[in-house]
């Protein structure tokens, strides 16, 4: 048995009192993490509930609880975790796809899983009487929006990241921005998995907005940078801005219409006759994708009462004389135009008396940039005259010719037949023909098409987003199924593109209500459908090139390779990649956004580290931008995969040469614009510079000095410790030398 001495004995209880107060101060630092993160999490949540409050009442606990309670629901995640995302009641519209299982309005709700497996979802409706899942299904391609639930596992991941923190501080005490934001990147893992965009207010107070990427399926930050801020503006807040809507139903011009407001698929309009026929069932927005290209990436946002952008203002009824619309306003949060980062949009049916409709979007920005492109998903359940024996003809270069399988089809508003229409459906006696009227100042409109065969499980129902930028859905469920002939559904989707001056589009500037774009797709009474004459057809003409370049938000069709940039001239390439959105470059794009100043980019080069010539550095900092960073940007220090990584795949190699040639005459001489400081990138083998905390970040520097103290707290503790078992060693050595 070992026996130790009096002196021993004291400086054990000093070792173990050490190890104690060691534990306590990392479970400190743990707790108060957890409890920075728990600030946060109300924060966000109050912005999240100031949205959603006007959502009927649900308990979205008792639904996931009744869910997971079904085995054949469990099995379907094939062993997987699942990640409650959130649960909504179903409309009255919505229901009754499922009124065979006793669903009638309000009494069943939408629950939905992430399945981190394969990934997508597993969703299901749960009937609240008799509390059982009457309906459930999986879906690979959804990416769902960002909810109160998945909330606090998206803060704690960011409250972790080391830049996060370098410029946040405690993320409890950040000034959120958003709601978390279903987004996308597309030059990262972002692209197809799920992620969401946490959004902050600069601490420095420079009014920008600080993005926090967090990839869910990996726990961790994929990316964080700024975007532009705005002053504020001398203009009211709109009047009625409240979180309401007005369900209901209305007769006039020979019309029946009725409609209601859905948590994420805005205003079901449903249920249309004219002249006591059916036109449509159905008729809704899915999502919003807006889209930035200098990020590259953008959101999935949503309208509806439980949704990121929740409705304003009761729903309107106006008489237009000749026929009437149904107007409803959606915007994010109630200080607009005063704000960053922000939605607002409308959603219009408009219904005349001669047999004409209208679906119409319009939006109103700002958005988190200037430069951006918005696409509503319209999903219209078609059905002339009843379901079933829809016919669908579609014009292609010079005749109509009948569309006997599904399909899409992209552009929309070139290539018209010789009365300006692009699509023509009818059932027996009643004919409509289509058409996107161009609303563009520069002629820039544009759309998809996608029409399919009505299926079950194929957005009939709530539709959850799918992957950025694929137009997914409806896309995945285009799978050669018979269309003329068939109940068929039709999708619409326009892209309406920003432009900041000269004409302004899609920007609440000089002031708001200036510029709001507007997309229209129209469908107009016809007789039967006749092949054009020669005389007719000769009158067509090529659709002509505009006359000023496409803006950089111009979205070609969707190809297997990365998008292409458009642009022979400099300023056309500049403009197309967005580079002016994050630089300025002499006289093009603007200054003091997120990426440095390029105007002396030339000398720049000369000075390089790499050893490089001017010539290959500019070219590596195009192709290869994470190779060496500019110490300083606009809001703090450059960040590594902030600047897209895909450009040498995305511009032609005559393109980066006329890039390179024209960078390197940019030699401004000003003292302002001298040669900055290099850190090395993300790719280079030099080690990495730590980003230090901005300096007028107040928050940064409280946690900052949060932390030094443990470090010091823990090297102390640390250096007793050690001290501690010299003694009792050397006791023990003295204690064993014989005397």
């Amino acid at each position: 048995m070992v026996r130790f001495n009096n002196r021993q004995r004291s400086i054990l209880k000093l070792i173990v009192v050490n190890l104690l107060l060691l534990c306590l101060a990392l479970i400190w630092d743990s707790s108060s993490n957890q409890g920075n993160v728990a600030v946060a999490v109300a924060k966000s949540k109050q912005m999240l509930d100031l949205n959603m409050m006007a959502a009927p009442a649900l308990d979205a606990m008792t639904v996931k609880q009744i869910a997971l309670s079904e085995p054949d629901l469990v099995a379907a995640a094939g062993g997987s975790e699942l990640e409650f995302v959130n649960a909504v009641r179903l409309s009255f519209g919505e229901s009754r796809y499922w009124q065979d299982e006793g669903c009638n309005g309000e009494n069943c709700a939408h629950a939905t899983f992430y399945n981190y497996g394969p990934g997508g979802t597993v969703e299901a409706i749960v009937n609240l009487d008799r509390t059982e899942v009457v309906g459930h299904w999986t879906n690979k391609e959804a990416r769902p929006a960002g909810s109160t639930h998945i909330l606090p596992r998206a803060l704690s991941i960011a409250a972790q990241d080391e830049q996060v923190r370098s410029i946040l501080g405690n993320i409890g005490e950040a000034d959120p921005a958003m709601v978390p934001m279903s987004g996308w990147l597309m030059d990262d893992l972002c692209s197809d998995e799920w992620c969401v965009d946490l959004t902050f207010h600069d601490p420095n107070g420079s009014g920008r907005i600080f993005h926090v990427f967090v990839n869910l399926q990996r726990d961790q930050v994929a990316r964080t940078f700024y975007t532009r801020g705005r002053p504020d503006r001398e203009a009211a807040k709109p009047v009625a801005q409240r979180n309401a809507f007005t369900d209901g139903c209305h007769e006039q011009n020979g019309w029946e219409v009725c409609w209601e407001m859905t948590a994420n698929d805005g205003v079901n309009f449903r249920d249309a006759y004219y002249d006591g026929q059916l036109i449509f069932s159905s008729a809704k927005i899915g999502q919003v994708e807006a889209w930035y290209p200098s990020w590259p990436g953008g959101y999935r946002d949503e309208i509806g009462f439980n949704a990121s952008v929740p409705p304003f203002g009761d729903t309107q009824v106006e008489d237009l004389g000749d026929g009437f619309e149904v107007r409803q306003l959606f915007t994010e949060f109630t200080n607009w135009p005063n704000c960053i980062c922000c939605y607002r949009y409308e959603q219009v049916v408009r219904l005349y008396d001669d047999g004409r409709l209208e679906f119409r979007f319009v939006s109103h920005g700002p958005g988190c940039d200037d430069l951006s492109v918005y696409r509503p998903f319209w999903r219209i359940d078609l059905d002339l005259d009843g379901p079933e024996n829809d016919g669908v003809w579609f014009w292609e270069g010079t005749s109509w010719s009948e569309s006997v399988t599904e399909f899409e089809t992209y552009p929309v508003v070139e290539d018209l037949s010789p009365d300006g229409f692009k699509l023509a459906t009818f059932d027996e006696d009643l004919h409509l023909r289509w058409l996107m009227e161009r609303t563009d100042p520069l002629r820039l409109d544009e759309g998809y098409l996608f029409l399919l065969q009505f299926n079950e499980n194929e957005g009939e129902g709530l539709i959850t987003t799918g992957p950025g930028d694929t137009y997914i859905p409806p896309r995945q469920w285009i799978n050669g199924d018979p269309l003329s002939g068939e109940n068929i559904v039709l999708w619409f989707v326009p892209l309406l593109n920003t432009k900041k001056g000269g004409p302004y589009w899609c920007q609440p500037d000089p002031e708001p209500a200036f510029s709001p774009c507007e997309a229209i797709l129209r469908a107009e009474p016809s007789g039967d459908l006749q092949q054009p004459t020669l005389e007719e057809l000769a009158t067509v003409q090529p659709t002509p090139e505009p006359a000023t370049s496409p803006t950089p938000t111009s979205t070609p069709a969707p190809t297997a390779t990365p998008r292409p940039i458009d642009g022979d001239s400099v300023e056309e390439i500049i403009l197309n990649a967005g580079c002016g959105s994050c630089h300025q470059i002499g006289s093009l794009g603007e200054g003091h956004k997120v990426g440095p100043d390029l105007s002396n980019i030339g000398l720049v080069a000369e000075e390089n580290p790499q050893g490089l010539s001017a010539e290959e550095y500019i070219q590596q900092a195009i192709v290869d931008p994470n190779a060496i960073l500019a110490a300083q940007c606009p809001n703090g220090p450059c960040l590594a995969n902030i600047m897209p990584r895909d450009y040498e795949s995305r511009l032609l190699p005559q393109q980066i040469d006329a890039l390179v040639d024209f960078l390197l005459d940019q030699k401004q001489d000003d003292a302002s614009l001298a040669t900055p400081e290099f850190v090395p990138g993300a790719d280079s083998e030099i080690a990495v510079k730590a980003f230090p905390a901005p300096k007028n970040a107040k928050r940064s520097l409280q946690r900052d000095s949060l932390d030094s103290t443990l470090v010091v707290q823990i090297l102390l503790l640390s250096l007793v410790f050690l001290l501690s078992l010299l003694l009792f060693f050397k006791g023990s050595v003295d204690d064993s030398t014989p005397t």
